[in-house]
């Protein structure tokens, strides 16, 4: 349900309850405050650079984009007043009036989208969407035209506009400090408080609706036992880790809400180094049981999606003796995880694996200097569909080029077949998140992309308060 028809679902539950017998359901109380365990430790918190999903549910409960991908595949406006008006390969949006941004209230503006649009060409997972426009002077071809009105020029004619500014990466921040307070118009507002955990507030002048829940406070990522017994003691609302210490059902009333989404994890090979040829990197292929991976939360896939074919890899013999260097985050446990598993792999066949853990920083330095062998990513589409699927596995394997080239195509299926097919990675899994959770919580879904519905969140109206 969209967060703009709440108020008259309310209005018609509640004269649903008056004319229906006293038994009848109540409808959700508005208001309250959920405390959640965040999952993994939380960094800035950016759209164009989001890659797990609870940075994936953040992101999309404090920024909107100007358009957005309904469950239906229409493609509506949010931040935008309306459609785009195309003219050849000039698109112009006009800004919804009254939008406003977090923290004190001020009107967003053309200059916060221009902005926000252009400072994505410094992240790999969203620039290689900009090659649906023009380069002007080096860069994305995007400006502003008056307070309430940008300008875009389109690579080619027949570009979906409206499409490509739905894509979740290209969400628009109006500013703020991302590590700390990051300032978005959706339906709430963020703190961070710099040790990896973070409070949502209520934010009653989003564009789609106020939320129903007042706050969301996510506190930091802490050891199983301890998340565990914070939860069955109160202290906590929910558990990622288990519904009870010792496996016996949970002392309070409790719900589990699970799914498999589309987030696939793929095995990246440094082809500059020791995996050059389709030999040894064949053999660390053939070496890989990905039904071993299920322990760390992997449901064992060979393709992105239902819809694209299984990258064609090689295969061969392991080479014993083989010696490759795995960097993984230290901030990322389930990633740590995974790397220890498919080092055990790879040791049972001779070959050698050193999992270093790095921090963010030296990660990204790592990688930029191609001192790795093999690395882990998390492919995110950016909007549904094969073509955007696709574009975000070339993205995530480090060819970003390949991946701008093929967004003037995206809805082509044969194009995004050719590309999954081409893809010089291997699939591993594809992410399943669990949450166990105090049962009168409502309204709770988790998305395709790993998201948790926070601004759909609701208490059940009881006669008794939860304890």
């Amino acid at each position: 349900m969209d967060r703009a028809l709440k108020g008259a679902a309310v209005l018609a539950l509640a004269l649903s309850v008056l004319i229906s017998p006293a038994r009848g359901a109540l409808p959700p109380r508005h208001g309250g405050v959920l405390t959640l365990p965040a999952p993994e430790p939380l960094g800035p918190l950016d759209p164009a650079r989001v890659e797990t999903s609870f940075e994936a549910t953040l992101a999309d409960a404090v920024f909107d984009n100007l358009y957005e991908v309904r469950p239906d595949g229409t493609v509506e406006a949010v931040l935008a007043a309306g459609p785009p008006t195309v003219e050849g390969t000039t698109a112009r949006v006009t800004l919804r009036p009254g939008a406003r941004l977090h923290g004190g209230g001020r009107d967003l503006q053309a200059r916060h989208v221009v902005r926000s649009l252009l400072r994505t060409t410094s992240s790999a997972q969203a620039s290689w969407l900009l090659g649906a426009f023009a380069s002007e002077s080096g860069r994305p071809a995007i400006r502003e035209v008056d307070a309430h009105t940008i300008e875009l020029e389109l690579a080619r004619r027949g570009v979906r506009v409206d499409l490509i500014l739905a894509a979740t990466p290209l969400a628009i921040v109006g500013g703020g400090d991302l590590r700390r307070r990051p300032l978005g118009t959706g339906p709430f507002s963020a703190r961070l408080d710099g040790h990896g955990g973070a409070e949502l507030s209520i934010f009653r002048h989003a564009p789609e609706g106020a939320p129903w829940i007042d706050r969301v406070v996510f506190t930091a990522a802490r050891p199983r036992d301890d998340e565990i017994r914070a939860y069955e003691l109160g202290r906590l609302d929910g558990s990622w880790q288990g519904r009870s210490l010792y496996g016996r059902e949970p002392s309070r009333p409790a719900r589990t809400t699970e799914a498999t989404v589309g987030t696939p994890w793929i095995l990246v090979p440094n082809r500059a180094r020791v995996l050059h040829d389709d030999e040894t990197w064949g053999g660390v292929v053939a070496s890989i049981d990905r039904n071993r991976l299920a322990r760390v939360g992997l449901v064992p896939r060979r393709t992105l999606n239902a819809g694209l074919p299984a990258p064609r890899l090689p295969t061969a013999a392991p080479r014993a003796g083989t010696r490759l260097t795995m960097p993984v985050r230290e901030d990322r446990p389930r990633e740590l995880r995974a790397a220890e598993a498919i080092a055990g792999m790879l040791d049972e066949r001779g070959i050698v694996l050193t999992v270093e853990r790095l921090s963010a920083e030296r990660y990204e330095r790592a990688i930029a200097r191609s001192q790795w062998d093999l690395r882990i990513a998390r492919v995110r589409p950016p909007l549904p569909g094969r073509g955007p699927m696709a574009g975000a596995a070339l993205a995530a394997a480090g060819q970003t080029d390949q991946a701008r080239a093929l967004v003037p195509t995206l809805g082509e299926p044969e194009v995004a077949n050719q590309t999954a097919e081409a893809l010089d990675a291997m699939v591993l899994g594809h992410e399943h998140i669990v949450l166990h959770h105090r049962a009168d919580l409502r309204r709770l879904s988790i998305d395709v992309l790993g998201r948790l519905s926070l601004a759909e969140l609701a208490f059940a109206r009881t006669e008794e308060p939860f304890r």
